[in-house]
């Protein structure tokens, strides 16, 4: 681990703040989040817009739009992490300005509605209805039509831009996404993984943790296996887009991950499967913080240059 890493966790046992699993939801989302923290303050990007895009049940789903030049080479659509309970656009828009400023793309950035207000399957139709958007109208919103459409997530957002990006593929329509960004992702729900188990506690996410936000989003505990829940159960991915998937060492999620990149692969997808040793969850909060997390941004900055350069 970077020293940065090992100073973060110490401070984190020294503060002894309470776990997401003790307590609410409400709770959860007054606390600050990594990105706060850790991340610094935000780019300035040439435009950024908020406005609002049609989902289900007639719901006007808050998106920013962040376009860092008059000639963006891409639109990525992105999705935050929080377990589905916690998380927003503002909270993230220093990372999402960042990412803009860096891969020159422009980047929708998505408030899908959260649980346990909104739980399983809201957030999925929220994601798909923002790429189907994208798709259909992003050339009209960043002004040219994009060289790559482009899903992208970190941990619960990971989980609903995979799954949503294969969900809008399947559909076959007119602009596919053709490349997904997976960031330490949710893609099952067996909190039993080798993972699981040597990072139970003590690596910020831990597994109580995710029970409790799986309870939070999906409580039917048999509806799990759903593949729009755990894409990891799905019997055919081949319609996903191609993969970047990086993992985190240390995280309880790390196995599921790289088990999903493996499927990703045996189904015919082009995946590539990135374990950042000494990691933890949540790294793109630390990319100005912590070397080895911003090393990790240049392999995502990399591979979205690789895919608007086609």
């Amino acid at each position: 681990m970077d020293q940065e890493i090992e100073t973060l966790l110490q401070k984190v046992k020294q503060a002894n703040r309470a776990p997401y699993w003790q307590g609410t939801p409400e709770a959860a989302r007054s606390g600050p989040m990594l990105m706060a923290l850790l991340f610094g303050d935000a780019p300035a990007v040439a435009r950024v817009e908020n406005f609002t895009v049609p989902s289900s049940g007639g719901f006007a789903l808050p998106v920013r739009l962040y376009v860092p030049s008059a000639e963006p080479k891409g639109l990525i659509v992105y999705f935050h992490g929080g377990g589905w309970v916690i998380g927003t656009v503002q909270g993230f828009h220093p990372m999402t300005a960042t990412l803009a400023n860096r891969t020159g793309c422009a980047v929708l950035s998505v408030d899908y509605r959260l649980a346990p207000e909104h739980p399983y399957p809201v957030p999925v139709e929220d994601a798909l209805a923002a790429i189907g958007w994208a798709a259909a109208h992003g050339a009209g919103a960043i002004g040219l039509e994009p060289r790559a459409l482009i899903a992208m997530g970190d941990s619960a957002g990971g989980n609903l831009a995979t799954v949503a990006s294969r969900l809008h593929n399947e559909g076959k329509p007119r602009r596919k996404v053709d490349l997904q960004v997976l960031a330490y992702p949710v893609t099952g729900h067996d909190f039993d993984t080798a993972s699981y188990i040597e990072f139970a506690e003590g690596n910020l996410l831990t597994r109580n943790d995710m029970k409790w936000f799986w309870d939070h989003y999906l409580p039917d505990v048999s509806k799990r296996s759903h593949p729009d829940a755990s894409p990891l159960h799905a019997q055919d991915l081949s319609a996903s887009p191609a993969a970047l998937v990086l993992t985190a060492g240390r995280d309880p999620l790390r196995d599921e991950g790289e088990a999903y990149g493996r499927k990703l692969r045996q189904a015919g997808v082009q995946a590539e499967v990135v374990r950042c040793e000494g990691l933890l969850h949540g790294f793109l909060a630390m990319i100005n913080y912590a070397p080895s997390a911003g090393r990790a941004f240049d392999r995502i900055v990399a591979a979205i240059g690789e895919a608007t350069a086609k």
